[in-house]
């Protein structure tokens, strides 16, 4: 499947867990986790996470928000605490049924390591005062939190009646969302242009031509599919907020997706197979129902461990809002 890279891009830092790292120049032990030090910088690595899937999932308005008593602020920090207790948990229990990761695994966490910090500006790297040694051992947890998270999720079996059941109930959306959408597109730098150049492309000048002469994106430019790229249905939604069915031929008025604007031409939509639609339906479900069991078993460790937080370590601490 054909995707430009800067749309996958803002979905990678909510994929990633971090945890405990040994104490830099000017770190300070803001809490203890069953005896283990929990060092300021450990836990802005976490914080600074979370707040970008906070507000990539909910928008820069989610800090005017309440949430039963509780500010935004407040619930990014509890879940940036709450997400160093998981890794925990699972390091711990990785320790205790010998769970380990493997060279590849560990060299891959280091080359993760790189990657965020390439993300992270200058500015939000210095409030975090970790340094790459230390980073690499994060992503390390974090991979083993994956592992241990996988082990975990296997040992629960799927009642294949259940499934058959969510397969019924559940195949006509699947159906809709597993649909691949095949779009030409033209990027663009303002709304302005976008909807100049939309609606010359709907009153008929050729699409291909609209892109040579205003697409702004170089790599696209240079490749030989040009401006294509192939997309389930769910995920164009999510990404274009296109909530309308589309029709071959159709161009789009102009829409934003994160910091660009877009123009869409419609060139295939090819629904999955009853077969692909069943593969997902089962996979979902196996998913949904091992998750759920996986999230519980690392909540009850959790529910074990003795937690002490240093009140004065958390006095005027920064926040990456």
């Amino acid at each position: 499947m054909k995707q430009k890279w800067r749309i996958l891009l803002s979905l990678l830092l909510s994929l990633c867990f971090f945890s405990g790292c040994s104490a830099s120049f000017s770190d300070v032990v803001i809490a203890r986790i069953d005896g283990e030090e929990i060092m300021q910088s450990e836990y802005m690595v976490y914080l600074y996470t979370t707040t970008k899937s906070f507000v990539e999932a909910a928008g820069e308005d989610v800090w005017n928000l309440d949430f039963d008593g509780m500010s935004a602020e407040e619930l990014v920090q509890e879940r940036a605490f709450s997400t160093i207790q998981s890794v925990i948990a699972a390091k711990k229990y990785a320790k205790e049924n010998n769970i380990s990761l493997t060279q590849e695994q560990i060299t891959e966490a280091h080359q993760s390591a790189e990657e965020f910090k390439a993300k992270v500006s200058p500015e939000d790297w210095e409030k975090m005062n970790v340094t790459e040694k230390q980073l690499q051992a994060l992503m390390e947890e974090s991979y083993l939190y994956s592992v241990v998270y996988d082990t975990l999720a296997a040992e629960c079996e799927v009642n294949p009646k259940e499934m058959e059941n969510y397969y019924t109930e559940n195949a006509d959306s699947i159906r809709e969302g597993y649909t691949q959408i095949t779009i030409d597109t033209i990027m663009l730098d303002d709304l302005q242009t976008a909807e100049e150049v939309a609606a010359r492309a709907q009153a008929g000048e050729d699409f291909d031509a609209l892109f040579a002469a205003y697409d702004v994106d170089d790599a696209a430019k240079e490749s030989e599919h040009g401006g294509e790229m192939t997309l389930y249905q769910n995920y164009l939604k999510i990404q274009f907020g296109i909530t309308q069915p589309l029709e071959v031929g159709q161009i789009t008025d102009a829409v934003q997706a994160d910091t660009h604007y877009f123009v869409l031409k419609v060139k295939a939509i090819t629904p999955p197979t009853e077969e692909e639609v069943r593969a997902q339906a089962e996979k979902d479900y196996q998913d949904m129902v091992q998750s759920a069991y996986a999230e519980e078993r690392i909540a009850s460790l959790i529910d074990m461990q003795e937690v002490e937080k240093i009140p004065e370590a958390w006095e005027n601490m920064e926040s990456f809002r």
